[in-house]
């Protein structure tokens, strides 16, 4: 074996067991926030020192590296949870996970996933996620208890949301209280990875945290300043970075149905037939709480998948239905009752919220009946006390738009299923014209059947409404279709090149300067430089085109920057991208900065003849860099800072 995998793979285990041992004592930080220092005999050969700096200096390779077990988080919007497998589980049948079944202490509530809620404590320690946050917070709001403590929910959409997202950026919670937002998403993952480990050690699958192979979902739709920001926030929570694969949802959930036998899948009218044959092409809308992911693939020979248009999406996903919902309400009782509600019965808002999410996987496109809702008393309450002298029955009967379609009465709501279905109507009109218009395009316009995952999917209303639509595609319904991504993800840890091609979904280039062509740039961006050139600024210099096919793992052709002082240890690269495939200047309408690529060179011998020649590679979940000296080849750390 070479020498050199065994001192790297030595010197990464006792990295990753000292940043371990800082978790514990709860002494945060990054490896980048780090000084190494590696100890050396002083007689040792010149070369025998450059060779263990080179070792440090090696990244791990995720493929080569050994493991035992694939361990998955699927951090959701409105649930999160967490499956595993060994490599002997997966060998056996990849679909043998291990799950955790959540309670909710209160509406005796049983899934597979959790709320994704935390509670910190009014010092600011964590204090519990999930349901159990929810059902401590609603104790304290019973006690009157709650205004100190910070109480974050559906927290996710914030890193789709903001477009400055930074280390430094906070979020609100209930209250309208800040915290870091790094430090709720760590805390977050942090309780999952720490829950995962404690399940394993209980079936007696005890396993170090250098065995671990870790997969974080996240959509393939968010931006590479969200991705790094889950990955530093994972980083944070004890999960060494080397071992951490980030998968995008929609794929995970493909990998899942792949291996799915044909009679657990529920399939439309198009007939009962497997999809995953060399050729087939399909439709994967992975639909949760916040987001719609989209991606459209291509089976290969040995089912390897091909992304044959880019992913896509927005956000549709289920919370737009709660959203409309208690719109209704407010629409009902007025915007002073249901605000107010909102603030002051807490726990009764939860428990409200709990069993819509529950209903409304139950309400049928053709289904003419009433549908009826159990609301609390205290939301009547508040009404009759703002509402002296009038019921909530005479309120909806004097109503034009409900008096015949709705009936209010004591903690009952009955609808007639028309108005149910409204509900729906802004989430299903945003997804359904976005599938026709990608149906028009050339690339998506001949796929095989359309595959809903998530757990927005599995409403009825949405596959109904999803069938009658594009009826001449065969629509594929997996069981359990919002476990879909969890379990993928944990086959993803053992598949990491289940997907060979992608779409860039944007153009990436730097900021450089070129030759000045007349008629071609632009006067005003003109520049003679010291060896009397004339030359242009602020070119895009691009690496990798929106639209452009990109194999997985097939690097870019290398580009070389120089250092401009003969001092410089870091040698900083502007990050630019724009949906533009044919940018010219950086400057240009449509063109963003996302941050900067970084090369530590502390060797200033050779003054300004120092440069490195830059590689990205395009194409997996995240974009890759590798530096090479100009002159030697020798590899120089390089890492992107999307954060600012």
């Amino acid at each position: 074996m070479l020498a050199m995998k065994v001192f790297t793979a030595v010197i990464q285990h006792l990295k990753g067991q000292l940043l371990e041992t800082c978790e514990v004592k709860k002494v945060e930080v990054f490896s980048s926030d780090v000084r190494w220092v590696l100890t050396l005999p002083a007689i040792w050969s010149d070369r025998s020192k450059q060779f263990m700096r080179e070792c440090a200096q090696q990244k791990r390779n995720m493929k080569d590296t050994p493991y035992i077990l694939s361990a998955a988080i699927d951090f959701g919007t409105t649930f999160s949870g967490y499956a595993f497998s060994t490599q002997y589980e997966y060998k056996q049948s990849p679909l043998k996970v291990s799950n955790m079944t959540w309670t909710a202490g209160s509406g005796n509530l049983m899934s597979l996933k959790t709320s994704t809620c935390i509670l910190f404590s009014p010092n600011g320690n964590f204090h519990s996620f999930g349901f159990d946050a929810e059902d401590k917070y609603a104790d304290l709001l019973d006690n009157q208890k709650h205004h100190s403590w910070y109480f974050f929910r559906r927290f996710k959409m914030s890193l789709y949301e903001q477009e400055n997202i930074s280390r430094t950026m906070t979020i609100r919670d209930q209250n309208g209280k800040e915290m870091l937002a790094m430090k709720v998403f760590s805390s977050s993952i942090q309780f999952l990875k720490d829950h995962l480990l404690a399940k394993c050690k209980e079936r007696g699958t005890e396993v170090f945290m250098s065995d671990i192979r870790w997969v974080l979902t996240m959509p393939a739709i968010w931006s590479d300043k969200a991705k790094q920001f889950m990955r530093e926030s994972a980083e944070k929570a004890g999960i060494p970075g080397a071992q951490l694969v980030m998968a995008l949802e929609a794929e995970a959930a493909a990998l899942y149905c792949k291996y799915l036998p044909v009679s657990d899948l529920a399939v439309g009218q198009a007939g009962n037939v497997s999809i995953f044959k060399p050729g087939a092409k399909y439709m994967v809308l992975d639909m949760g709480g916040g987001t719609v992911d989209i991606t459209v693939h291509q089976v290969e020979e040995g089912l390897q998948l091909k992304e044959i248009h880019m992913a896509n999406g927005g956000d549709w996903g289920g919370t737009m239905v709660d959203i409309e919902f208690e719109n209704l309400l407010t629409d009902i009782l007025g915007p002073e009752v249901f605000n107010k509600f909102k603030r002051e019965q807490v726990s009764d808002l939860l428990e409200l919220q709990r069993s819509f999410e529950t209903k409304k996987r139950c309400i049928h496109s053709a289904s003419d009946s009433k549908i009826t809702f159990t609301l609390p008393c205290s939301l009547l309450d508040i009404f009759e006390e703002i509402n002296q002298g009038t019921s909530v029955e005479e309120k909806v009967a004097n109503n034009k738009d409900y008096a015949n379609n709705l009936t209010w009465k004591n903690d009952k709501l009955r609808m007639k299923s028309e108005i149910a279905k409204k509900l729906f109507e802004p989430s299903l009109r945003k997804i359904l014209d976005h599938v026709t218009d990608l149906l028009q395009k050339p690339d998506v316009a001949d796929i095989d059947a359309i595959i809903l995952v998530g757990g927005f999917s599995e409403c009825p209303i949405l596959q109904s409404e999803i069938s009658k639509r594009f009826a001449n595609k065969r629509l594929v319904i997996p069981n359990q279709a919002g476990l879909a991504v969890l379990t993928g993800a944990v086959i993803n840890g053992h598949e990491l090149e289940a997907v060979t091609e992608r779409i860039s979904r944007l153009t990436y280039g730097v900021d450089a300067i070129s030759t000045f062509i007349p008629g071609l740039h632009d006067p005003r961006l003109m520049m003679i430089g010291e060896d009397g050139v004339v030359h242009c600024r602020g070119v895009f210099s691009i690496h990798v085109r929106a639209g452009e096919t990109v194999p997985v793992g097939l690097s870019c052709q290398p580009q070389q920057y120089v250092v401009m002082e003969k001092d410089q240890k870091r040698l900083p690269v502007r990050l630019y991208t724009t949906e533009d495939p044919n940018p010219i200047y950086v400057i240009e309408e449509g063109a963003t900065s996302i941050g900067e690529l970084i090369v530590d060179m502390p060797d200033t011998t050779k003054g300004l003849n120092r440069g490195v020649d830059v590689v990205l590679t395009f194409g997996g979940a995240e974009i890759e860099v590798k530096a090479l000296d100009m002159h030697t080849q020798k590899e120089f750390n390089a890492y992107f800072n999307f954060l600012g």
